[in-house]
């Protein structure tokens, strides 16, 4: 009796007792916002736990531009493709501390950018541009 006891807490303590690390890509999901970019731009983009992507972009337009596709993290490196099938320009690694997420490109220009989690505004969602193909 006191042998199931015990195999019965064990049992009880593995079950609650640990608890499932958060992934990278896990930790990804969510809204972010440009903070510190290499390009004088507004950017937004929301990662999904589908593995799409949103991204709102405001470069030389006068409202932001709306662009889709899907992501995907191997190990702690960011990769994406846009809906019309064009990768993106780089694959980035990714570093995230706390609310912080810094993507540092893996090509030449090395670029570093660096995003806060926040909600993307409603009037950027509802006033964007799709970017047609």
């Amino acid at each position: 009796m006191k042998r199931i006891l015990y195999i019965a807490i064990l049992a009880l303590v593995a079950l609650t007792g640990c608890k499932k690390e958060d992934t990278l890509a896990q930790k990804l999901n969510g809204e972010w916002r440009g903070n510190n970019l290499t390009v004088e731009a507004g950017i937004y983009i929301s990662f999904a736990g589908d593995g799409t992507f949103e991204l709102y972009q405001k470069l030389d337009t006068e409202g932001f531009e709306l662009k889709k596709g899907t992501w995907s993290v191997a190990g702690d490196i960011l990769s994406g493709v846009y809906d019309d099938g064009e990768k993106w320009a780089a694959s980035y690694k990714i570093t995230l501390e706390e609310d912080t997420l810094t993507l540092t490109a893996q090509n030449e220009s090395a670029e570093i950018n660096t995003y806060i989690k926040c909600e993307i505004p409603a009037y950027i969602k509802e006033s964007s541009l799709t970017f047609a193909y």
